[in-house]
């Protein structure tokens, strides 16, 4: 089981060096020479606001507006962590994970993954859930094991799909039942995962589970949870590519727009300022979800990057069943930290 523990650190490493980032400064930027975009955050960093923290800790440690420096990077992590900043955590257990800042850890990777995990950060959820898959920094605890991989795979993640679907094939903690990796090999597949795609082919019944991950067949039903965020995820994608028509689709008719505006006229609005962008880039990170009959709740935090403004916030979306899809009804965002001083809305 080496092999997925290794993929779940390139997944922590991928994860953590594409967060979109405000470009406002050049990567040979000196710390005496701080763009005004940059200063804002160090302040904000300062005085004690863990999300500033964590975004200058993301800045330091990819060079982007700063050099790049890892250590310091660890340094405003570790800040942001003790606040109990679940993507902050979430990369210190990655950094100790990796030894990239500070000496290698397993110890301390696991308690940081762990306090993020419990926060419902799935890609903390899946690296937690390989430690315990393969007793790495740990006890092996096939159990545990099960148990955070299952969240994480509920919430999307290819690489926890596919080790469950590990788990099963080989009997790791479970009955050896290759009809119950089957489904989760699909789901993986599904999404372009290739190690996924091989291992469906591999199965006894090669034909029967290769027609489902093509669609051809039908596999179990994924939980609700992955459809939302799969949805959510859709969503972010249709606006980052400035496609207005799929992104207004994703709004119910009966969307509560935020200031009691009819929907053409919220839909128009909308529709002027994305066209407005030269480019736009949005990531979805940590979105949680409660389900309630016919309703959901997903809470993430949002990463908004367009022309020369960025900003990092809270967000939640109501989401309603309209037949076999799930529309938002209302949307809402929280406290955002923003990379420059614009003020104007997106």
């Amino acid at each position: 089981m080496t092999t997925t523990y290794r993929l779940c650190c390139l997944l922590a490493l991928a994860l953590v060096q594409t967060m979109p980032l405000a470009q406002t400064q050049s990567n040979s930027a000196s710390a005496g020479a701080l763009s005004p975009a940059v200063a804002h955050i160090a302040d904000a960093a300062t005085t004690g606001d863990a999300q500033a923290q964590y975004t200058l800790a993301r800045m330091y440690s990819s060079g982007n507006g700063v050099p790049k420096d890892p250590a310091t990077a660890v340094l405003w992590l570790q800040k942001a962590a003790n606040q109990g900043h679940a993507d902050a955590q979430y990369s210190l257990g990655t950094s100790y994970l990796m030894g990239d800042g500070v000496p290698k850890d397993p110890a301390a990777a696991a308690a940081w993954l762990s306090k993020s995990a419990q926060q419902g950060n799935a890609a903390a959820q899946t690296n937690l859930g390989a430690m315990y898959l393969n007793g790495d920094g740990v006890a092996q605890d096939f159990r545990l094991a099960l148990s955070w991989l299952e969240k994480a795979a509920a919430q999307g993640q290819p690489l926890a799909q596919y080790s469950l679907g590990k788990m099963y094939q080989n009997g790791y903690g479970v009955r050896t039942d290759e009809a119950a990796a089957l489904p989760w090999y699909a789901r993986a597949a599904a999404q372009n995962y290739v190690p996924a795609v091989q291992a469906l082919a591999q199965l006894k019944s090669p034909a029967a589970a290769l027609a489902v991950a093509k669609g051809d067949a039908a596999a179990p039903p994924a939980p609700p949870q992955v459809a939302l965020i799969n949805t959510v995820q859709a969503w972010a994608a249709s606006w980052s590519s400035k496609d207005v028509d799929t992104y207004l689709s994703h709004y119910a008719n009966d969307f509560r727009t935020p200031n009691g505006e009819s929907r053409s006229d919220w839909a128009a609005q909308r529709r002027a300022r994305i066209e407005g962008r030269k480019r736009i880039a949005v990531a979805i990170l940590a979105p949680q979800v409660e389900l309630s009959g016919d309703t959901a709740t997903v809470t993430f935090t949002q990463q908004y990057l367009a022309d020369n403004f960025s900003e990092t916030g809270k967000k939640t979306l109501l989401l309603a069943r309209r037949g076999d899809a799930w529309k938002i009804l209302q949307e809402t965002a929280g406290k955002a930290v923003p990379t420059n001083k614009e003020q104007k809305r997106r």
